[in-house]
């Protein structure tokens, strides 16, 4: 059995699509569906069916997905294992939040392709609760979360530093003026606020819940850059990490309020399976990490 079938399988399962599946990998759509074929010939059953545009994978083909991601994964084991320490190949998968992705971690993974020009590195974004499910689930490596402090019984977890959350407005805004600003400041404006779910936006929502306040109005948007522009544009004032408005403060596009509260503690962490073996790259981008 050509292990490249099973990469190709993964990849139609991930996309949903032939199509799809040969742009991320290079081939032809035919090539894709000549090695789905080939591996239904083999194991005599069908792996996927077509549920509206999308290919789904059948009972059969998510039992074979089960064994696919362990081969692949001691695939994957055995070439770091054996290859030297530098110019290492093999896939590397981490996900985290869309802010460090941005303003963070990217010079770490540039130094990592540096050393191992041959090694895959698989950058995914994601919410903080999906991203834990996924370094679980063995999806990710690892993950580097902005979140309270993670503690989980199969999980390891590693802070890097903590970080420091802000609350901006448009220039000018009227609670500038104030030294320090309370919660029940909020109730007379609109909140442009990250998605549901997103670890800073649970944290300010539970403040408001246990002081009774109510925002004016709430706006809710995925993209920071959309949220930064709103603010910019006066529709609201925002909480964002300071990393990911640094440029926007120092260049007077927003300002930033006194707004400083206790509970609302972040870090920058990275959480792995504490059954997971690691690998020369990932033990030297955890090292990158935290020495930064």
């Amino acid at each position: 059995m050509d292990l490249n079938y099973f990469y190709t399988f993964k990849e139609v399962a991930k996309w949903g699509s032939y199509t799809r599946t040969g742009e991320e990998l290079g081939y032809a759509q035919s090539s894709v569906t000549t090695q789905i074929k080939k591996l239904e010939e083999h194991y005599h059953v069908k792996l996927f069916e077509r549920v509206g545009r999308k290919m789904r994978l059948t009972q059969s083909g998510e039992e074979l997905y089960h064994y696919v991601e362990k081969i692949l994964a001691l695939v994957d084991e055995a070439e770091a294992q054996i290859s030297k320490e530098s110019n290492l190949r093999g896939t590397l998968r981490v996900g985290t939040v869309e802010s460090l992705a941005a303003y963070f971690i990217t010079p770490y993974i540039k130094q990592l392709k540096e050393k191992h020009p041959e090694l895959k590195i698989l950058l995914e974004s994601g919410l903080c609760p999906n991203l834990k499910e996924g370094t679980l689930d063995g999806k990710f490596d690892l993950s580097i979360l902005l979140d309270r402090y993670v503690e989980h019984p199969e999980l390891t977890t590693i802070p890097v530093r903590k970080e420091q959350l802000v609350m901006i407005a448009p220039p000018k805004h009227r609670l500038l003026s104030l030294t320090e600003m309370s919660l029940k400041e909020l109730e007379n404006e609109t909140l442009i606020l990250t998605e549901e779910g997103c670890s800073y936006r649970v944290l300010l929502e539970q403040l408001l819940k246990e002081d009774n306040v109510q925002a004016k109005s709430v706006i809710s948007f995925s993209s920071l850059e959309a949220i930064k522009q709103c603010v910019a544009d006066d529709l609201g004032i925002a909480i964002l990490p300071k990393i990911a408005v640094r440029k926007e403060i120092e260049s007077g596009k927003v300002i930033q309020l006194p707004f400083d509260h206790e509970k609302i503690n972040v870090f920058t962490q990275i959480v792995y399976q504490k059954k997971k073996w690691l690998t020369p790259p990932l033990t030297q981008l955890i090292n990158l990490l935290t020495h930064e």
